[in-house]
């Protein structure tokens, strides 16, 4: 059964054994039928189970789900009400998407918050499940998608789009990994900081690099998913440390060690700062 929850959105679950998770956005709490999301999952990850507990005499509007297919084990906790503002300020609020888009994101009224509390120990196979899962209660009518780790929001659209690559040899980065740009300070005026967040859920070091124009956080961002994937996708074949060299669209990049501190250039698994070469 779903875990419990202390009635602050928070459950036993995440705060123990969660080992991954995203929270959906919605205008009104879709109808929390087990039957339809289990049809709408299993024609995405094949044969599952899909529970909801049934609403609770006490009037606390929130109820718990799970849904199970494989070694994985996601945890549904679906509460009327929205998500707090610092949490969208991290998320909504720094994510490049149209304005209409951030404003019905920002308004939304209800939330339900997926945890992957399942077997498998591979990380790309954890959040593959779980946005299996949130893809299929997107399309009941969900607004987008938070992810507190990547420092990301998406609308539905995107996260739709991504859909095919679940599972795929090359899995779609950008669902799991944000990337921010600082604004220049005295100590770095005339350039802007921009880095990734959420490489750290793949147990990998985030990206950093630096850009003179922000007309150019796009080429930077490109750049910077690419480089990701490289990781990701060579972490069993070769080691990556300061020094390494990397190209990407006829650039070579050289993997160097920070040399500020502060909190934009830390993560808890390291980071590189590219530096154009």
């Amino acid at each position: 059964m779903p875990a419990r929850s202390n009635g602050n959105g928070a459950s036993a679950s995440e705060r123990i054994a969660a080992r991954q998770a995203c929270t959906l956005l919605y205008n009104s709490m879709p109808v929390l039928d087990a039957t339809l999301l289990q049809g709408t999952l299993q024609q995405i990850v094949g044969p599952c189970a899909v529970e909801w507990a049934r609403a609770s005499a006490s009037g606390v509007p929130i109820i718990g789900g799970l849904a199970q297919f494989g070694a994985h084990r996601i945890i549904m906790i679906a509460l009327d009400a929205p998500v707090r503002e610092d949490v969208l300020a991290r998320t909504v609020g720094v994510s490049p998407m149209p304005d209409e888009l951030r404003r019905e994101m920002l308004g939304h009224k209800a939330s339900i918050r997926l945890l992957y509390t399942g077997d498998s120990g591979e990380q790309i196979g954890q959040l593959t499940a779980l946005y299996a899962v949130a893809a299929a209660l997107l399309l009941r009518g969900g607004l987008g998608l938070l992810n507190e780790r990547a420092a990301l929001a998406l609308p539905t659209e995107r996260v739709i789009t991504y859909l095919p690559q679940l599972g795929s040899a090359s899995p779609p980065i950008p669902l799991w990994v944000g990337v921010i740009t600082f604004s220049p300070d005295e100590e770095t005026l005339g350039r802007y900081l921009i880095r990734t967040y959420g490489m750290e859920q793949l147990a990998l070091p985030e990206l950093a690099t630096y850009i003179k124009d922000r007309a150019a956080a796009d080429d930077a961002y490109h750049a910077l998913m690419n480089i990701c994937l490289y990781m990701l996708e060579g972490r069993d074949k070769h080691q990556m440390s300061a020094g390494t060299r990397v190209d990407f669209n006829g650039r070579t990049y050289l993997f160097t060690d920070p040399q500020e501190g502060g909190t934009e250039l830390s993560s808890p698994t390291g980071m590189y700062m590219l530096v154009e070469v």
